[in-house]
């Protein structure tokens, strides 16, 4: 066999190897692949606090998306996730409830706070019945990072099925 005879087979061998592979494609090559998992929906907290109310506060100025927690709600959330607790005295019935509530969305940030009652919680949730501030569940504040990424509407929806009460933007009086 002679030297161009083998140069000529070679030649041979890769133009059908090219032909048995398809080019790549550009679109592969310019976006990446899609992951199967779908974004969760987050939750819906529109609207923000008015405007108004947002540049005279009435106590820190910090707001955060809270449920309002209506009278011996913890204590009842308590005694149905864990019966056992029904003799115990409320403060170590809050802390169970707190806890469960942290367990049943999986984010330990939630906390109690003390926020001012306006207005328009009164008019939004009629079962408010304090003057000036009362207890709620805070979810997230209102800041960029955290609003970005905040709660899931199935994890707030959670909340709101075991505690009676749907969310709003609260100014927090005092942290607890």
């Amino acid at each position: 066999m002679s030297g161009t005879q083998l140069a000529a087979e070679m030649q041979a061998l890769s133009l059908s190897d090219r032909a048995a592979t398809p080019p790549p494609s550009k679109h592969c090559d310019e976006t990446p692949r899609k992951s199967s998992k779908k974004r969760p929906v987050l939750v819906d907290c529109m609207p923000l606090p008015p405007v108004d109310e947002y540049h005279k506060p009435e106590a820190t100025g910090v707001y955060y998306y809270a449920i309002y927690l209506r009278d011996k709600a913890l204590v009842e959330c308590a005694v149905r996730a864990m019966p056992e607790l029904a003799n115990h005295s409320p403060s170590v019935q809050q802390l169970h409830a707190l806890d469960y509530l942290c367990w049943l969305v999986d984010d330990p940030s939630l906390r109690m706070q003390l926020a001012v009652v306006r207005k328009r919680h009164k008019k939004a949730l009629p079962c408010i019945t304090t003057h000036e501030v009362a207890l709620v569940l805070t979810l997230f504040p209102l800041e960029k990072e955290a609003y970005e990424n905040r709660m899931t509407a199935k994890d707030v929806q959670k909340l709101v099925d075991v505690l009676g009460c749907k969310p709003d933007w609260y100014e927090i009086a005092l942290f607890i």
